[in-house]
């Protein structure tokens, strides 16, 4: 193979990962693009970055998309320069932690800050760290809140690696959905 079909992809899009602070963005981003784990993390300060490319089955057939994640730092400091990130992203995650009320308790306000910056583009919402025995959100009280938000809702680990790549699959179908209205709208 040579460098140039390496490269080949039928669609780039920029990914947006949102989310109170320790909620498991940036763990969730590198078991995505790394296929990796660690225990312990620094916080994300302004904006972390990963790059993936993924097959993933569409209407029209096999599709190569590759994925730019932009991982923001969740903690309020970092309210003022989130905004600038989420320019041009096509879709996004709004990630929260089953074990942390107020990391879900806070969902609707992730859901507003990205509405207002970038519209209705497509959203995942992932409850993550399903793999901890001290949950406190269940999944039907997360999915009612998807519903009423019109968006799909996944859970996942990025320890254990359940439905990571799930998450990003089913955001990527969306996105291409949503990159043919716009196409059409034109």
């Amino acid at each position: 193979m040579t460098g140039e079909e390496v490269m080949a992809y039928d669609y780039l899009f920029k990914v947006i990962a949102v989310g109170d602070g320790a909620v498991g963005k940036t763990s969730i981003t590198l078991r995505f693009s790394t296929g990796t784990f660690r225990e312990s993390y620094i916080m994300t300060i302004g904006v972390d970055f990963a790059v993936k490319a993924i097959d993933v089955g569409t209407r029209e057939g096999t599709k190569r998309i590759k994925l730019q994640i932009w991982d923001t730092g969740g903690q309020e400091r970092f309210s003022y320069v989130r905004p600038l990130y989420y320019k041009g992203a096509m879709g996004g995650l709004l990630v929260f932690d089953v074990t942390q009320s107020e990391s879900f308790q806070n969902v609707p306000k992730w859901f507003q800050e990205v509405k207002k910056n970038r519209g209705n583009i497509p959203l995942v919402l992932v409850g993550n760290k399903v793999d901890l025995p001290d949950r406190k959100i269940t999944c039907e009280q997360a999915t009612e809140l998807a519903k009423k938000n019109g968006v799909q809702y996944l859970e996942a680990s990025a320890k254990t690696g359940e439905s990571i790549e799930k998450v990003f699959v089913e955001l990527s179908k969306s996105m291409v959905e949503y990159a043919k209205q716009i196409e059409k709208e034109g």
